[in-house]
């Protein structure tokens, strides 16, 4: 190789030090470092000039590397997976690149990721256009990574789909089919069949502008129509929220985070993603308070925190949290790395305990629960919507259905109040 020797030493050790302070076992960080020993003789032996070179194949190769360059790098006895015995496919030696190079780019040193967690287009389609028109809609349509996830996993059961049909080439493609994919998919959800009308309508336009149908199919699907206030929040008694709390096993490992966690949704109402981003600055302990930064409105909200709240809160704290002082969310994941938990990982968590407590419901009708019991004790809906944190009144008066006296209020006003 001409020119200067890449070196990344640095780079490794940075790595060491990012795993030892989000909590990974000694063990895992000893077998990381032991793969990434020699990817800098790699790197230079392939001749590039930077890791920004790195493609998604050399990782086959590396491990070849690696399994000739180590004399401990030979699968013994004890390995039981069959594809362990074979170089291009060992596990552990690829998942510790690709760990590396993410967080290579998480943290700036890389622009691109060199292996993506989810690619959209994933492959092995029945209909060779499938994986066509998603590499469309990556690169022209300018959508979300998550839309683009969403996009590829109804286009892709609905290629599976087909060919469990025997339908072979598009045109061959009819009404019954949509119909009954859509009714699998949906059953009788609006919302469901509505997001699958729209992934589908894409995909045969893109098709109708091939000539690979005959005719547009986009045009012969006819959204249901979704009224508005049509249906009645689901909510958990009182009683059962009592339960649940009371079901939770604090001295347990995640007890005192899962009970902080669904006491604070139960008792002030907030959604997943406001749990999740609640960071420590948030929490006035001097005014007994807590600020939510509302994730539809953008505005923040002040809310009292009662004695229980501060006590479970305190307790997680100090006793079970991790102490990491890189993340400053308040709930951070019980496993390393210490990260903050997510949106979905908020609701899951919930919803694991409600299941326990062998409660139907999900995390966000504790929400729901909070807004009836407002309701309930005479909490007008100008107030209401403030701490539910709506844009407009009309997402609020949907809790009218919750209690009939109000419905008939409202009802009786004519709207005049609200």
């Amino acid at each position: 190789m001409k020119g200067a020797v890449l070196d990344l030493a640095a780079w490794i050790t940075d790595y060491q030090t990012y795993l030892e302070s989000t909590g990974y076992a000694g063990a895992t960080i000893l077998s990381r470092m032991k793969h990434l020993n020699c990817l800098s003789s790699f790197v230079n032996a392939q001749g590039l000039k930077s890791l920004e070179e790195f493609r998604p194949e050399l990782a086959v190769d590396f491990t070849d590397y690696w399994v000739r360059h180590q004399p401990y790098a030979k699968p013994g006895k004890a390995v039981l997976k069959k594809s362990r015995f074979e170089p291009h496919h060992h596990n552990e030696i690829q998942y510790s690149l690709h760990a590396f190079f993410r967080w290579a780019h998480s943290t700036g040193r890389l622009q691109h990721k060199v292996f993506p967690l989810k690619p959209p287009v994933r492959g092995n389609y029945f209909f060779p256009e499938v994986a066509a028109y998603l590499r469309f809609c990556q690169q022209h349509k300018g959508l979300a990574r998550n839309s683009l996830i969403a996009i590829e996993l109804f286009v892709r059961r609905f290629d599976g789909f087909l060919y469990s049909r025997k339908v072979k080439q598009w045109n061959e493609m009819q009404m019954r089919h949509i119909d009954l994919f859509i009714r699998q998919q949906a059953d009788r959800n609006i919302k469901r069949i509505r997001r699958i009308q729209n992934v589908l309508r894409g995909l045969f336009r893109y098709l109708f502008s091939l000539n690979l149908v005959n005719r547009d199919w986009a045009l012969a699907l006819h959204a249901p129509r979704q009224y508005h206030l049509a249906h009645v929040p689901r909510t958990i008694p009182p009683d059962q929220v009592i339960r649940l709390l009371q079901s939770i096993d604090r001295n347990r490992r995640g007890g005192k985070r899962n009970f902080a966690m669904i006491l604070m949704a139960a008792s002030l109402g907030v959604r997943a993603n406001e749990l999740a981003n609640l960071c420590l600055e948030d929490l006035d302990w001097k005014k007994g308070a807590v600020c939510f930064k509302q994730s539809k409105n953008r505005k923040l909200l002040w809310m009292p925190l009662s004695g229980p709240l501060i006590g479970a809160l305190a307790s997680y704290l100090q006793n079970e949290r991790p102490q990491n002082r890189l993340q400053r969310n308040v709930f951070l994941r019980l496993d390393a790395p210490w990260e903050p938990l997510t949106p979905a990982g908020v609701a899951v968590a919930i919803r694991k305990r409600m299941r326990e407590a062998r409660i139907a419901g999900s995390g966000h009708q504790l929400r729901h629960s909070f807004a009836g019991e407002l309701l309930r004790h005479g909490v007008n809906f100008s107030t209401l919507q403030e701490l539910l944190g709506h844009s407009h009144i009309t997402s609020t008066q949907i809790y009218t259905k919750i209690d009939l006296n109000q419905l008939r209020e409202v009802a009786e006003s004519d709207g005049e109040n609200y």
